[in-house]
């Protein structure tokens, strides 16, 4: 069985957008796995965009082995040799990840789907096996769904379905999905592009900071 990288969108895509489906389309072919940019909002007519990436749980992508959704501000860097498809685990939970899941779980209004000890990460990167999506779309419910949207959304659904699935806390390194606003961005492997060039400093647009990524040779 083949792998697949995803990727979604909602709108019109812009310069970055395109960058980062060209950059991940020839990063799976280097992989020996297929590509796929979904766009709409396929999973769920009603829902937040970001919830639309949990279309990846579709039974359309069954015929898979490991399916890897990045978000569409995603870039692997140059000259990355390694399959990511090779690396241990589902997602990001690093500091920022773990307050976020902190946050969430104190709220009064989530405290009905969420569970301390369940799994969180990030959503800018989930890889989950053939088995584990089945899993996981075992438990979708719509009405818990409509619980995290417009607040924690993509994140508090994976949260959910994966506690009642069982599965493990198994994270990927923080190589694999690093925020350029961190020290230490030069030696990841793929980065997440954010609205600061640093954590605590302003926000810029997110293309000029790919830009400036590029022209440092972080990027092909």
């Amino acid at each position: 069985m083949k792998n697949i990288i995803l990727q979604h969108w909602t709108g019109e895509l812009g310069p970055l957008e395109l960058a980062s489906k060209a950059n991940m389309e020839k990063y799976a072919k280097q992989c020996g796995a297929e590509y796929e940019l979904i766009l709409g909002n396929q999973f769920h007519p009603k829902l937040h965009g970001c919830y639309q990436k949990l279309i990846m749980l579709d039974k359309r992508f069954d015929k898979y082995q490991d399916t890897l959704m990045v978000d569409l501000d995603m870039f692997v860097v140059k000259n990355v040799k390694d399959n990511v498809f090779d690396v241990p685990g589902v997602g990001l939970n690093s500091k920022v990840q773990k307050d976020i899941f902190k946050a969430m779980c104190k709220g009064k209004k989530y405290r009905s789907v969420t569970d301390k000890n369940g799994p969180f990460w990030g959503g800018a990167f989930w890889k989950f096996t053939n088995d584990q999506r089945k899993q996981l779309r075992k438990f979708i419910v719509d009405k818990e769904l409509k619980i995290f949207n417009k607040n924690f959304n993509d994140e508090g659904a994976i949260h959910r379905l994966a506690t009642l699935a069982g599965l493990k806390q198994i994270d990927v390194p923080e190589e694999w999905c690093w925020g350029n606003c961190f020290p230490g961005y030069e030696k990841a492997k793929m980065i997440h592009i954010r609205h600061k060039f640093k954590y605590v400093g302003p926000k810029v647009p997110k293309l000029e900071v790919y830009e400036a990524l590029k022209k440092e040779g972080i990027f092909e």
